[in-house]
């Protein structure tokens, strides 16, 4: 199963509908279009689904950069920048600010289809080496 496949059967990612965008050597891009399951009560993204895609991008992007080794969140701090509403596509991208052998730290950015920010985040992640 390639990396794109094995992302996007993830069942979390499949119940709210994360796909892969685009992945080059080191680097990928998700996408999640915006649907009405995924609003809050004042009708815009709930902010869960803008932490979870933060999360998810950093993840993928942890795991493009770390080959066999496993990684589990420690730490995930957002902001919430601009409201989404729906029928919207958002985008996310994450790249590592520091990468040691057993500590990672990511930088991730959500935007709109017209590549206005709507949230950013930094992760830190705890790196398993494999036996």
């Amino acid at each position: 199963m390639s990396l794109i496949e094995s992302y996007e059967a993830i069942p979390y990612w499949k119940l709210i509908g994360i796909k892969v965008d685009s992945v080059e050597e080191n680097s990928a891009r998700i996408k999640l279009n915006i649907h009405e399951d995924l609003l809050n009560g004042n009708d815009i993204l709930h902010g869960g689904v803008v932490t979870s895609l933060l999360d998810a991008v950093m993840g993928i992007n942890l795991k493009l950069n770390i080959g066999e080794a496993s990684y589990a969140t420690v730490s995930l701090t957002s902001q919430f920048l601009k409201a989404v509403k729906a029928d919207e596509t958002i985008f996310a991208t994450a790249v590592p600010v520091q990468k040691g052998r057993s500590i990672a730290c990511m930088e991730a950015r959500l935007f709109n289809q017209n590549g206005d920010i709507i949230g950013m985040g930094i992760g830190t992640f705890k790196i398993r080496q494999p036996k």
